[in-house]
């Protein structure tokens, strides 16, 4: 039996990352869709099922921490990994420590982001 290809749900408000992210992911072959923004978010979350929410740390109304939240409680079994700006490890997001989400800085070359993802779905 073929295993099925994993599903992913990208959220952030740059259009021009929502789409890169879009395509790459899906020339990797895995099944993605995609929301601007976290109520967007939140509706998907509510209909279908998902194994990795790729989420912008900092967008208007609800931030990428308080979706990966409300995403626990909705689908527990799904990863999260949250995308941010801030370049520094020592300077991360208080939220993320807090929180325990995992997260990759958006400036990391492509294939590193691929690769985390992969990584973070062989678990």
């Amino acid at each position: 039996m073929d295993e099925q290809p994993a599903r992913i749900l990208i959220v952030d408000d740059e259009p021009a990352i929502l789409f890169t992210m879009e395509v790459l992911l899906k020339r990797r072959g895995y099944v993605v869709t995609a929301a601007a923004d976290g109520q967007q978010a939140l509706d998907l979350l509510d209909q279908s099922a998902f194994d990795l929410l790729l989420l912008d740390l900092k967008m208007p109304g609800l931030s990428g921490v308080e979706i990966a939240e409300r995403a626990r409680e909705l689908q527990p079994a799904a990863s999260i990994l949250i995308l941010t700006g801030s370049s520094a490890i020592e300077g991360a997001p208080e939220e993320l420590e807090l929180g325990g989400f995992e997260y990759i800085i958006k400036t990391a070359d492509t294939q590193e982001v691929l690769e985390r993802i992969a990584e973070v779905l062989a678990r």
